[in-house]
């Protein structure tokens, strides 16, 4: 959808991240450097966008190739659990596994703007709505913080009378400890 706002290296570098190549090795591939592509997820909408819709549709991928394992997964299931001296601890695992995905709904893909100028209208929608709760809030109210004595430098002679500096002596003990 937005793939005519990507450039080449950016769509290279989706395709990587999609199949499971970590953020290292797709810099690499596509020829950038890995904080490149840490700024495109942090900073880019379509990045974010096309890289989410890329995994999402891997995900389903993989779902569909499982659903068509289940049949034979629980075929496996069912010669493993009927055979007393079958301990195919493997067989079995991968069985599990391939039912876990088969029955996993993928997670629900939440819907995207379509253009730009949708996305300039709900920012502006949105961010007034903050503004007018912040205004509309009484500002609270500005306690001063009062000391009983005056101020202990780190460095200076602790209060206590033990004659080593505050800093190793009271500094970090609790108030009614170190009184």
């Amino acid at each position: 959808m937005f793939d005519e706002a990507l450039s080449p290296q950016q769509l290279q570098v989706i395709d990587a991240l999609s199949e499971g190549m970590n953020s290292t090795d797709a810099a690499a591939l596509a020829g950038v450097h890995r904080n490149t592509i840490a700024n495109w997820r942090r900073n880019s909408l379509f990045f974010r966008e096309a890289l989410a819709d890329a995994q999402y549709d891997r995900a389903l991928l993989f779902r569909d190739k499982a659903e068509e394992l289940l049949d034979l997964a629980f075929a496996t299931l069912d010669n493993i659990l009927s055979d007393p001296k079958a301990p195919s601890s493997v067989r079995l695992k991968a069985a599990l596994f391939i039912i876990e995905r088969a029955t996993t709904p993928p997670p629900m893909k939440k819907p995207v703007p379509l253009d730009i100028e949708e996305i300039h209208v709900s920012r502006q929608e949105t961010v007034p709505q903050v503004h007018k709760e912040a205004q509309s809030a009484p500002p609270a109210p500005v306690q001063t913080i009062r000391r009983e004595g005056p101020k202990v430098g780190r460095n200076d002679a602790c209060p206590c009378g033990s004659g080593q500096k505050y800093k190793r002596c009271c500094l970090n003990k609790p108030k009614a400890q170190a009184a």
